[in-house]
């Protein structure tokens, strides 16, 4: 009985002091038998999320980012893209004044920029209220001036949207307070985000002011990330009771640009949390590979009827963005367009650049002429029926 009693007591300090181990290595030796990408591990408490690289478009992480939701504040995105497109064609300036109408100066439900009725406000300062402050009564204010009336000014937010691209929005104020038919997606969100960024950097620098003081009231930038160290610098928060706590948000790192936006957390603290989390990861994870400058030539091809072999060059720069475990995994093909021939003109697209990532990753980038293509005369041509002749008889006879 006590031989039992004592090979119990040596089973029990065992298994505590060796059972750990043994469950760590069994996980380790899981997770090598297991081809799967990291991207597996990711997740986020939002209900819809999604993580583009700036410059490419590249989709690096997605969660329900085409379903329809309430946009809260990202909304005033759209209200700021406008006035800066005003700025950018000289319809306004930064030092016009608005006059704060006493409709605006009543909207003081949620964040304001606290504006007194019949003050004029510089356009600047407006942006800022906007931008630092989430100011709804700034917003108003631009949208009366601008365009009369909000439901004017939200006819002008839903045709820059179309112009953008945006498919599944609709805008009917300037604020983003809660009406039904006031919606987006994640998607469009970070579509609209990408090209305020990329269309006005002259202006976008506003997002990334850390306070504003008008009024004597400072108040401080609501975007979370911008007081990380991560090269946060834009763009906005939101919140409605009806979906949640929301953020579109970029940041660069070296010469790489993010954009990330979710909607649906449950607080502050996860939404800071949540989408730090997936810009770090989306930074460690991947990268961008230049393959070609749009200035370049790339390569030369055969066309039908022509000359000689044909200089293509890409129309923009051959970016791609790709996880880092499939670098080794990139593979190019030229594809000539259907019915192609000469003569063809100089910077006239002849064929696509098909890049394939891994397995499943496709890019297309279109391929231009760099000179004027001329036809081969009769002579040329014939010579070149008979060399075609001659090598598909010699690949049949020695096939």
């Amino acid at each position: 009985m006590t031989h039992l009693v004592l090979m119990k007591t040596y089973f029990l300090l065992f298994y505590k002091s060796h059972m750990t181990k043994i469950l760590s290595l069994v996980f380790l030796f899981f997770l090598n038998s297991v081809n799967f990408s990291y991207s597996s591990f990711v997740d986020t408490e939002a209900e819809t999320a999604v993580v583009i690289d700036a410059d490419t478009g590249q989709i690096l992480f997605e969660k329900n980012k085409n379903i329809k939701t309430y946009p809260a504040s990202m909304t005033k995105i759209m209200t700021v893209l406008i006035i800066f497109e005003k700025l950018k064609n000289g319809t306004l300036q930064l030092d016009d004044k608005f006059t704060v109408s006493e409709k605006a100066w009543k909207e003081r439900e949620g964040s304001s920029m606290f504006v007194e009725v019949g003050k004029e406000i510089r356009v600047e300062d407006l942006l800022r209220g906007i931008i630092v402050q989430s100011g709804n009564d700034a917003c108003i204010v631009v949208a009366e001036e601008i365009a009369g009336s909000e439901e004017a000014f939200a006819i002008i937010m839903n045709d820059q949207a179309n112009k953008i691209g945006l498919q599944n929005t609709n805008f009917t104020n300037s604020t983003g307070f809660f009406d039904e038919d006031n919606y987006s997606t994640v998607y469009d969100i970070a579509l609209l985000s990408q090209y305020l960024i990329n269309n006005f950097p002259e202006y976008y620098h506003l997002f990334a002011e850390t306070e504003f003081e008008w009024s004597g009231i400072k108040q401080s930038n609501r975007n979370p990330l911008l007081f990380k160290e991560m090269g946060a610098d834009g763009l906005k928060t939101g919140y409605l009771s009806a979906s949640g706590y929301a953020l579109a948000a970029s940041a660069i790192q070296g010469n790489r640009r993010l954009i990330s936006v979710a909607n649906g957390f449950s607080s502050v603290k996860t939404r800071s949390q949540g989408s730090s989390r997936l810009l770090t990861w989306a930074f460690r994870e991947y990268t961008n590979i230049n393959l070609g400058k749009s200035d370049e030539v790339y390569s030369e091809i055969e066309i039908p009827h022509a000359k000689k072999m044909v200089q293509v060059k890409p129309s923009k720069d051959i970016i791609i963005t790709v996880s880092k475990a499939k670098k080794d995994q990139i593979k190019q093909s030229i594809i000539i367009k259907p019915d192609t021939a000469a003569p063809i003109k100089a910077d006239s697209t002849v064929a696509s650049l098909e890049i394939t990532i891994g397995e499943n990753e496709r890019v297309y980038f279109d391929l231009k002429t760099v000179n004027d293509v001329e036809k081969k005369g009769i002579f040329g041509s014939f010579f070149s029926y008979i060399s075609n002749l001659f090598t598909s008889l010699f690949s049949i006879i020695f096939s």
